[in-house]
């Protein structure tokens, strides 16, 4: 250590981030199946890997009287605040989370987790023990003005590449700034333009993506419910009502609500009324609502009105379209697409709402905005339906008829009042 000088550190530094790199590549591309180059930086280097070994190189030096496993703790634990403390940075910065372990079990705010703390600890003993005493050997092979030369290249490369890669991360940050505020007027092709020149950070970073979609849907969410709030409490209009918005709605639904299929709905009971009730209840507010947000309404009203197109009692179920074994929350989606695929004319939007109304049930998010729309407004009907259920039930618990009173105590009643 006596013949490191700032010179042999920034070499290292360039060599464990390229070693990060090359890391990240290889698991990035794996996972994705492709090509990926990874990193924050332009360049084939991942900064938090030099960092990284920096802190390693320094805990061995500077402890090496110390037990072996007391350092393999402390490269753990170093490395674990490494990673949380440039992760909680980039946050602050930019409002982004470029990696989110939070599906992961234990971890600290999503930054870190258990399962990749034993990772880079085990990564730090390899590190210790095989890469840097050979890294090392073979730098101190090479002439001192070389490694003076290519330590200043390589600082103002880094000084270049990260300027440009701050100016493009803040510049992305904009981008998705004005994503969520304008998502619901924007069609497939403005987003696509949006995220076009910020591939690159999409692929290195597959949680972004993840995390910008759950904020989007957020936005998406906090609107419906503001515009639920404002609704009033009976919400399907009288059939041949004079007013345009129901009228409209009518003539939207008219294939379908008639139809003798689809009107076996009535037959069957839902969470306190009918599915067709329900479903008519859904397809209503839906309208509604994505009349309101600029979307498309006519999509919207015909997917809802048919996402519960199944024709069984799913609280005691073994019929041939669902067997008593299977879920019907997973599996009532598909029965009802197919349902509405054999009796009506379905666009992409309308198939997409029906088979993803359940979601996050159902893994694969929907594609649409109208599907949001809709999956929202299904769970707050059904959830409204329920407690107007529950609480009818505890109201009739707590009126308690005088016919079911003994008769002794009714006598004492009686003798309570003369009193």
């Amino acid at each position: 250590m006596e013949a490191i000088t700032p010179s042999n550190i920034l070499v290292f530094f360039a060599i464990y981030s390229f070693f990060g790199w090359m890391v990240e590549v290889i698991y990035r591309s794996f996972s994705q199946r492709r090509f990926v180059n990874a990193g924050f930086l332009y360049g084939p280097f991942v900064p938090i890997y030099g960092f990284g070994a920096g802190f390693v190189i320094l805990i061995d030096h500077w402890l090496a009287p110390w037990p072996f496993p007391v350092k393999v703790v402390l490269f753990g634990l170093i490395l674990t605040m490494v990673e949380y403390f440039t992760g909680y940075i980039l946050e602050k910065i930019f409002q982004l989370k470029l990696w989110d372990y939070s599906n992961n079990q234990f971890n600290l705010h999503g930054r870190v987790c258990l399962l990749f703390s034993f990772f880079w600890t085990v990564l730090a003993v390899i590190f210790v023990t095989l890469i840097h005493p050979a890294v090392s050997r073979y730098v101190q092979m090479i002439p001192a003005s070389f490694l003076h030369t290519f330590s200043l290249a390589f600082l103002a490369y880094g000084i270049t590449d990260g300027v440009f890669s701050v100016i493009s991360m803040a510049s992305f940050r904009r981008k998705i700034s004005d994503l969520y505020a304008d998502y619901l007027n924007l069609n497939s092709l403005d987003i696509e333009k949006i995220f076009a020149p910020f591939r690159r950070l999409r692929n290195a970073f597959p949680d972004l993506g993840r995390y910008i979609d759950d904020n989007i849907n957020t936005e998406i969410k906090n609107k419906i419910s503001a515009f639920l709030k404002s609704i009033p409490e009976k919400i399907i209009p009288v059939k041949d009502s004079p007013k345009p918005l129901e009228d409209e709605f009518y003539q939207i639904i008219a294939d379908i609500y008639e139809h003798e299929e689809f009107v076996k709905l009535k037959n069957h009971y839902h969470h306190n009324s009918s599915i067709y009730e329900h479903v008519m209840d859904v397809a209503y507010l839906s309208y509604r609502a994505c009349k309101l947000l600029n979307l498309d309404y006519r999509s919207a009203t015909r997917g809802a009105l048919l996402h519960d197109f199944f024709l069984y009692d799913w609280r005691n179920h073994s019929e041939p379209d669902l067997p008593e074994h299977k879920n019907h929350g997973i599996e009532h989606p598909k029965i009802a697409l197919d349902n509405a695929q054999k009796h009506f004319d379905l666009n992409e939007i309308e198939r997409d709402i029906i088979i993803k109304h359940m979601w996050p049930l159902t893994v694969v998010p929907p594609k649409y905005k109208e599907s949001y729309v809709v999956s929202f407004v299904d769970k707050y009907l059904a959830s409204r339906e329920f407690m107007k259920k529950y609480n009818s039930k505890v109201r009739k618990s707590i009126k308690r008829p005088a016919a079911r009173l003994s008769p002794r105590r009714k006598r004492k009643s009686k003798h309570s009042k003369h009193r």
